[in-house]
């Protein structure tokens, strides 16, 4: 759908980016203490397609940019909880320089999950099935199934096609269910962080 000859989600962060110019008090802001305080930090599951918004320089992409930069920071100072699997690093490796080396650094500072692979392979198998997501788009199911497996909380995605979308978090969770695994949330960077009061 277009808005203004724009896909509707560039005409949303076009109207974001002009509201922030006029209410600075409206942009993201991350808060200066140290985390400790709070009992349990839901673990976030970090999908690859997050890592290229970090230094995305697309002006229509500013928002998207601000969000990740923002969420690494609060995973570097322990607001925020998150892990990576050995997928999202292999995906990181197979890029051309020098976007590798930026995004490879981006990775050192995130805990590595290491669930039982024989497992995730099945569950990303179910997903495959269950029509989650095409097996074209196979890597998204291992995403998901490394976040299910390990037993993290939310997947942190910008792939709003595969992943990012509440049909795909609904076909999810009926397949987790289903597996005896727990509820996944699947989210954007932006709903996930720890926004001042």
């Amino acid at each position: 759908m277009k808005i203004d000859g724009l896909e509707w989600m560039d005409w949303l962060h076009k109207m974001r980016a002009e509201r922030a110019k006029l209410d600075p008090l409206s942009s993201i802001k991350v808060k200066d203490r140290k985390a400790g305080h709070v009992k349990h930090r839901p673990l976030l599951y970090l999908e690859t397609s997050i890592f290229g918004f970090y230094y995305d320089e697309e002006p229509r992409n500013a928002l998207r940019r601000e969000a990740v930069r923002a969420l690494f920071e609060q995973v570097e100072r322990g607001v925020l909880s998150a892990a990576v699997s050995p997928l999202t690093s292999e995906e990181l490796t197979a890029m051309a320089e020098p976007a590798r080396t930026k995004l490879l650094a981006l990775l050192k500072g995130i805990a590595a999950l290491q669930p039982d692979e024989t497992e995730v392979k099945r569950m990303g198998a179910a997903y495959v099935r269950a029509g989650v997501v095409s097996q074209a788009e196979a890597l998204g199911a291992l995403h998901t199934a490394y976040a299910t497996v390990a037993r993290a909380d939310i997947v942190v995605s910008l792939n709003l096609k595969q992943l990012a979308n509440v049909w795909a978090e609904r076909r999810v969770n009926a397949v987790n269910l289903w597996e005896g695994y727990p509820l996944l949330n699947i989210r954007t960077p932006e709903t996930v962080l720890d926004y001042e009061d």
